[in-house]
């Protein structure tokens, strides 16, 4: 049996997705809605096989799909033990090895897919626990893929479950000790981090304020029956100026800058709305950055709840205007 590998995370295996993705959009044009990279391999500073895992989102179309994939090189093999997922290996060896799956927009496998993604992006110590299970896995039997399955499953149902208990989004409105201790102030707001995100790879604050790209964030994890992300929102323009460009209060720097980040792919409609009624209200354009998908680095120790930490620390945020939110 061959054995089980990992690797840690290769930043080529995005490139190598997309040159499959180009090669499956040759052969089924306008038979799908989208052809998303998921899996290990999708997730940045994860320990991965190193085997792309693909999935084509169709709405109709599968049997086309089928015989085109099956006229390419592709054989198709059905469910494979998992229903709603339609699975095909690849024959040939001109291609980066992956496992190719099509599934209905609809299915449940898509959105385990897709939640378990999100959370994992979201959550750096989801991320490590993910990560040192399957290193664990390995260590101790390279063969046993039975045990590694079943061991992972119970671990992805663990994320799963939270990420569908708990609603998150990613701000960034300057220095993150601010947003952070307002944010924590609101009633619904159920927990909060500071990190670092829409950069280049993990990094640290000495890199950041040298100028690597990130911004300074903090996720929001919220009860959306408490509050909604229009209020959530209603909150980040109280403390932001969002015509300035990588600046907020005495703070400059592209770390400084504002975004929204990681919202579900349907609640974008509803962001880019709510920044177009604000604009009204504003004579130069709004700058905040938007952007899905990414992975949320987790800053140091001494960043996390900083203003709670040290009642006289600095602070370009009125945290008493929360109350003008109504």
């Amino acid at each position: 049996m061959k054995p089980l590998r990992l690797e840690k995370h290769n930043p080529k295996w995005a490139s190598e997705f997309t040159k499959i993705k180009d090669h499956l959009d040759a052969l089924i044009a306008s038979f799908y809605i989208d052809i998303l990279h998921i899996g290990s391999t999708s997730v940045s500073d994860l320990y991965a096989k190193p085997i792309i895992d693909i999935t084509i989102v169709f709405d109709s179309h599968l049997d086309l799909i089928i015989s085109k994939l099956e006229a390419s090189n592709y054989q198709y093999e059905g469910f494979k033990g998992i229903p709603e997922r339609h699975a095909f290996a690849y024959l040939g060896s001109d291609l980066h090895e992956h496992h190719l799956y099509a599934c209905h927009v609809d299915s449940a496998p898509l959105k385990d897919y897709l939640d378990l993604k999100r959370n994992l992006l979201n959550h750096p110590k989801n991320r490590a626990r993910y990560s040192t299970l399957k290193q664990q896995l390995i260590a101790k039997n390279k063969t046993n893929r039975e045990l590694y399955t079943i061991s992972k499953t119970n671990v992805i149902q663990s994320i799963l479950l939270e990420e569908r208990t708990m609603r998150t989004i990613v701000f960034a409105g300057g220095c993150f000790w601010g947003v952070e201790a307002y944010f924590k102030q609101l009633k619904g707001v159920l927990e909060t981090e500071v990190g670092y995100i829409a950069g280049n790879g993990e990094t640290s604050y000495k890199e950041v304020c040298a100028g690597s790209g990130h911004a300074e964030a903090v996720i929001i994890q919220f009860d959306e029956e408490l509050i909604s992300l229009k209020k959530l929102l209603d909150h980040l323009f109280n403390i932001i100026d969002p015509t300035s460009i990588n600046k907020q209060g005495p703070d400059v720097g592209v770390q400084y800058r504002s975004g929204v980040y990681n919202y579900l792919p349907e609640q974008l409609p509803f962001i880019k709305n709510y920044i177009a009624v604000r604009q009204k209200e504003y004579t130069k354009p709004i700058v905040i950055e938007l952007g899905t998908n990414l992975p949320f680095f987790q800053a140091e120790d001494y960043h996390q709840d900083y203003l709670e930490k040290n009642k006289n620390g600095y602070c370009h945020v009125d945290l008493t205007s929360h109350k003008n939110i109504t």
